[in-house]
Protein backbone atom coordinates (compact mmCIF):
# COMPACT_ATOMS: atom_id res chain seq x y z
CA UNK A 1 0.00 0.00 0.00
CA UNK A 2 0.93 3.43 -0.46
CA UNK A 3 1.45 5.88 2.42
CA UNK A 4 -1.67 7.42 2.11
CA UNK A 5 -3.56 4.06 1.98
CA UNK A 6 -1.72 3.32 4.86
CA UNK A 7 -2.46 6.33 6.74
CA UNK A 8 -6.61 6.57 6.09
CA UNK A 9 -6.17 2.11 7.35
CA UNK A 10 -4.38 3.78 10.36
CA UNK A 11 -7.31 6.34 10.70
CA UNK A 12 -10.17 3.31 10.09
CA UNK A 13 -8.30 1.83 13.57
CA UNK A 14 -8.65 5.19 15.51
CA UNK A 15 -12.18 5.43 14.44
CA UNK A 16 -12.94 2.08 15.74
CA UNK A 17 -10.61 2.40 18.53
CA UNK A 18 -11.58 3.15 22.39
CA UNK A 19 -8.65 3.53 24.32
CA UNK A 20 -5.51 4.63 22.82
CA UNK A 21 -1.92 4.46 23.94
CA UNK A 22 0.86 5.96 22.30
CA UNK A 23 4.25 5.40 23.37
CA UNK A 24 6.70 7.81 22.21
CA UNK A 25 10.02 8.63 21.28
CA UNK A 26 12.75 10.82 20.04
CA UNK A 27 12.02 10.26 16.56
CA UNK A 28 8.47 12.42 17.41
CA UNK A 29 10.28 15.36 18.52
CA UNK A 30 13.13 15.57 15.81
CA UNK A 31 10.87 17.85 13.51
CA UNK A 32 10.18 20.01 16.22
CA UNK A 33 14.49 20.68 16.12
CA UNK A 34 15.28 18.17 19.16
CA UNK A 35 17.88 15.92 18.16
CA UNK A 36 17.87 12.18 18.19
CA UNK A 37 20.85 11.68 20.87
CA UNK A 38 20.97 7.90 19.10
CA UNK A 39 21.05 9.19 15.34
CA UNK A 40 24.10 9.03 12.88
CA UNK A 41 25.18 12.46 13.99
CA UNK A 42 23.95 12.65 17.16
CA UNK A 43 24.98 13.41 20.55
CA UNK A 44 26.31 9.84 21.36
CA UNK A 45 28.00 9.66 18.16
CA UNK A 46 30.94 11.63 19.90
CA UNK A 47 31.63 8.99 22.82
CA UNK A 48 33.37 12.19 25.06
CA UNK A 49 29.42 12.84 25.08
CA UNK A 50 28.61 8.99 26.40
CA UNK A 51 29.09 9.73 29.98
CA UNK A 52 26.96 13.21 29.98
CA UNK A 53 23.51 11.21 31.55
CA UNK A 54 25.75 8.66 33.38
CA UNK A 55 24.82 9.52 37.25
CA UNK A 56 28.36 8.33 38.32
CA UNK A 57 29.51 10.95 36.40
CA UNK A 58 27.53 13.68 37.37
CA UNK A 59 27.74 13.28 40.88
CA UNK A 60 31.76 13.15 40.36
CA UNK A 61 31.73 16.12 38.19
CA UNK A 62 28.53 17.92 36.94
CA UNK A 63 30.08 20.59 34.97
CA UNK A 64 30.30 18.75 31.49
CA UNK A 65 26.71 18.04 31.86
CA UNK A 66 25.85 21.57 32.32
CA UNK A 67 28.25 23.01 29.75
CA UNK A 68 25.91 20.89 27.82
CA UNK A 69 22.81 22.17 29.09
CA UNK A 70 23.69 25.99 28.45
CA UNK A 71 23.53 25.09 24.73
CA UNK A 72 20.95 22.52 25.15
CA UNK A 73 18.51 24.89 26.92
CA UNK A 74 18.34 27.05 23.60
CA UNK A 75 17.38 24.02 22.14
CA UNK A 76 14.58 23.03 24.07
CA UNK A 77 13.36 26.99 24.74
CA UNK A 78 13.01 27.40 20.73
CA UNK A 79 11.24 24.02 19.95
CA UNK A 80 7.38 24.10 19.19
CA UNK A 81 4.97 21.09 19.78
CA UNK A 82 5.00 19.60 16.02
CA UNK A 83 1.74 18.12 13.75
CA UNK A 84 2.21 14.57 15.81
CA UNK A 85 2.46 16.16 19.00
CA UNK A 86 -1.27 18.44 18.19
CA UNK A 87 -2.85 15.45 16.56
CA UNK A 88 -2.46 12.70 19.61
CA UNK A 89 -3.67 16.16 21.79
CA UNK A 90 -6.71 16.65 19.80
CA UNK A 91 -7.57 12.60 19.89
CA UNK A 92 -8.73 13.08 23.29
CA UNK A 93 -11.66 14.73 22.75
CA UNK A 94 -12.94 11.90 21.44
CA UNK A 95 -11.10 8.65 22.65
CA UNK A 96 -9.71 7.54 25.80
CA UNK A 97 -5.72 8.82 25.32
CA UNK A 98 -2.65 7.82 27.35
CA UNK A 99 0.60 9.03 26.23
CA UNK A 100 4.03 7.63 27.70
CA UNK A 101 7.01 8.83 26.40
CA UNK A 102 10.47 8.23 26.36
CA UNK A 103 11.15 12.28 25.73
CA UNK A 104 12.32 14.69 28.78
CA UNK A 105 11.35 17.50 26.83
CA UNK A 106 7.27 18.23 27.53
CA UNK A 107 5.98 19.04 24.11
CA UNK A 108 3.38 16.06 24.52
CA UNK A 109 2.07 18.13 27.75
CA UNK A 110 2.54 21.61 25.60
CA UNK A 111 0.19 20.56 22.71
CA UNK A 112 -2.35 19.97 25.43
CA UNK A 113 -2.15 16.12 26.06
CA UNK A 114 -2.97 15.61 29.71
CA UNK A 115 -2.31 11.63 30.55
CA UNK A 116 1.15 11.43 29.83
CA UNK A 117 3.62 9.02 32.07
CA UNK A 118 6.85 10.35 31.38
CA UNK A 119 9.10 6.73 31.69
CA UNK A 120 12.70 8.81 31.58
CA UNK A 121 11.45 11.88 33.51
CA UNK A 122 11.34 15.64 32.77
CA UNK A 123 12.99 18.65 32.57
CA UNK A 124 10.52 20.51 34.09
CA UNK A 125 11.74 20.47 37.96
CA UNK A 126 15.09 19.58 39.69
CA UNK A 127 16.00 18.34 42.64
CA UNK A 128 19.38 18.67 45.19
CA UNK A 129 20.85 15.27 45.15
CA UNK A 130 21.85 16.24 48.81
CA UNK A 131 18.55 17.73 50.66
CA UNK A 132 16.36 16.59 48.14
CA UNK A 133 14.87 20.12 47.68
CA UNK A 134 12.88 20.77 44.26
CA UNK A 135 12.89 23.75 42.29
CA UNK A 136 11.59 24.50 38.62
CA UNK A 137 14.17 23.72 36.67
CA UNK A 138 13.43 27.09 34.67
CA UNK A 139 14.49 28.96 37.62
CA UNK A 140 17.96 27.88 37.54
CA UNK A 141 18.20 28.78 33.97
CA UNK A 142 20.21 32.22 34.65
CA UNK A 143 23.08 29.76 35.96
CA UNK A 144 22.89 27.27 33.55
CA UNK A 145 22.79 29.75 30.65
CA UNK A 146 26.14 30.43 32.05
CA UNK A 147 27.46 26.99 31.86
CA UNK A 148 27.65 27.32 35.76
CA UNK A 149 26.48 24.42 38.39
CA UNK A 150 23.37 25.53 40.05
CA UNK A 151 23.93 24.58 44.13
CA UNK A 152 21.48 24.19 46.19
CA UNK A 153 22.18 26.65 49.72
CA UNK A 154 22.79 23.53 51.37
CA UNK A 155 25.96 22.92 49.08
CA UNK A 156 24.26 20.30 47.11
CA UNK A 157 24.09 19.83 43.16
CA UNK A 158 20.30 20.32 41.74
CA UNK A 159 19.81 17.45 39.03
CA UNK A 160 17.08 17.62 36.75
CA UNK A 161 14.16 14.81 37.33
CA UNK A 162 16.03 13.36 34.19
CA UNK A 163 16.71 9.37 34.54
CA UNK A 164 20.14 9.15 34.23
CA UNK A 165 22.00 5.45 32.89
CA UNK A 166 22.09 4.10 36.68
CA UNK A 167 19.18 5.34 37.76
CA UNK A 168 16.01 3.54 38.29
CA UNK A 169 12.94 4.87 36.32
CA UNK A 170 10.35 6.63 37.71
CA UNK A 171 8.02 3.74 39.73
CA UNK A 172 4.96 5.35 39.96
CA UNK A 173 4.88 6.53 35.60
CA UNK A 174 5.97 2.98 34.87
CA UNK A 175 3.51 1.59 36.57
CA UNK A 176 1.31 3.53 35.20
CA UNK A 177 2.07 3.18 32.06
CA UNK A 178 2.43 -0.89 31.81
CA UNK A 179 -1.51 -0.51 33.12
CA UNK A 180 -2.53 1.40 30.37
CA UNK A 181 -1.36 -0.82 28.16
CA UNK A 182 -2.39 -3.63 29.75
CA UNK A 183 -5.62 -1.61 28.98
CA UNK A 184 -5.43 -1.03 25.82
CA UNK A 185 -7.44 -1.61 22.37
CA UNK A 186 -4.39 -0.16 19.91
CA UNK A 187 -1.17 0.58 20.90
CA UNK A 188 0.87 3.19 18.53
CA UNK A 189 4.30 3.13 18.68
CA UNK A 190 5.82 6.43 17.44
CA UNK A 191 9.57 7.61 16.69
CA UNK A 192 10.78 4.97 19.15
CA UNK A 193 13.71 2.83 17.52
CA UNK A 194 12.55 0.22 20.60
CA UNK A 195 16.26 -0.88 21.32
CA UNK A 196 16.20 0.82 24.69
CA UNK A 197 15.29 -0.79 27.95
CA UNK A 198 13.22 -1.19 30.11
CA UNK A 199 11.14 1.07 28.09
CA UNK A 200 11.17 -1.18 25.05
CA UNK A 201 10.04 -3.80 26.82
CA UNK A 202 6.48 -1.87 27.56
CA UNK A 203 5.26 -3.29 24.45
CA UNK A 204 4.92 -6.43 25.51
CA UNK A 205 1.89 -6.15 28.05
CA UNK A 206 -0.68 -5.04 25.48
CA UNK A 207 -3.40 -7.94 24.88
CA UNK A 208 -3.80 -10.14 22.49
CA UNK A 209 -6.42 -7.95 21.12
CA UNK A 210 -4.34 -4.99 21.19
CA UNK A 211 -3.87 -3.43 17.92
CA UNK A 212 -0.44 -2.23 17.59
CA UNK A 213 1.08 0.67 14.72
CA UNK A 214 4.74 1.38 14.23
CA UNK A 215 5.23 5.00 12.87
CA UNK A 216 9.06 5.33 12.19
CA UNK A 217 11.35 6.28 9.95
CA UNK A 218 13.64 3.17 10.59
CA UNK A 219 12.23 -0.43 11.09
CA UNK A 220 11.63 -1.82 14.83
CA UNK A 221 12.42 -5.11 16.52
CA UNK A 222 8.52 -5.08 16.44
CA UNK A 223 7.81 -5.04 12.72
CA UNK A 224 7.07 -8.17 12.38
CA UNK A 225 4.29 -8.17 15.03
CA UNK A 226 2.41 -4.99 13.81
CA UNK A 227 -0.74 -5.19 12.53
CA UNK A 228 0.17 -1.74 10.28
CA UNK A 229 3.84 -0.02 9.82
CA UNK A 230 4.12 3.47 8.71
CA UNK A 231 7.50 4.27 7.53
CA UNK A 232 7.91 8.28 7.04
CA UNK A 233 8.29 11.45 9.37
CA UNK A 234 5.89 11.29 12.24
CA UNK A 235 4.42 14.95 11.66
CA UNK A 236 3.45 14.77 8.03
CA UNK A 237 2.20 11.64 8.69
CA UNK A 238 -0.01 12.28 12.16
CA UNK A 239 -1.28 15.84 9.84
CA UNK A 240 -4.40 14.29 8.41
CA UNK A 241 -5.23 12.57 11.22
CA UNK A 242 -8.54 13.42 12.79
Amino acid sequence: MSQRELIQQFQEYLNHTRRIVFLTGAGISTESGIPDFRSADGLYSDPANLSLFDISAFLAEPAPFYRFSAKFLEVMEQAQPNPAHLAIARLQETHRVTVITQNIDNLHQRAGSRTVFCVHGNLEFSRCVKCGHRIATRELHPVIRQGEVPYHSCGGVYKPEVTFFGEPLPEEDWLYSQRAIEEADLLCVVGSSLVVYPAASLPGYRPRTCRLVIVNREPTPLNPEADLIIHGDAGKIFSPIT
